[in-house]
């Protein structure tokens, strides 16, 4: 293994120090364990299952946030501090229907009259 274990400097040894050393310690841990072991134990495959789909629904969400901020300021110009926080702390679902709503609407009240 590489990484940590070969930090010259042991004199402090912090929180993110000891992590690296855990993430690293499993990493060489699956790479020598057989797949068929592995996926023989339920909440590791549950685990990695689970550590994907997070992963991509916070990257969808991320994403259509993205998207919906680029639309708003280009229809209305500069988007107001209460939109940004409502669009930052909003559920994919609400994100998905507000950026439908852009076509129709004359103002962001016409968008964001659910309030989240």
């Amino acid at each position: 293994m590489k990484g940590a274990f070969n930090s010259p400097d042991m004199e402090e040894i912090t929180p993110e120090y000891v992590a690296q050393l855990g993430k690293e310690w499993f990493e060489s841990m699956v790479d020598a364990t057989p797949e068929e072991e592995l996926f023989s134990l339920p909440k590791f495959e549950h685990r990695l299952v689970q550590e994907h789909r997070d992963g991509h629904q916070e990257g969808e969400r991320d994403g259509e946030a993205k998207i919906l901020m680029r639309q708003l300021q280009r229809r209305f110009g500069i988007v107001p501090d209460w939109v940004r926080e409502k669009v930052a702390k909003a559920e994919l679902s609400f994100l998905e229907n507000w950026s439908l709503r852009i076509f129709d609407a004359q103002s962001l009240d016409d968008i964001f009259f659910d309030k989240v």
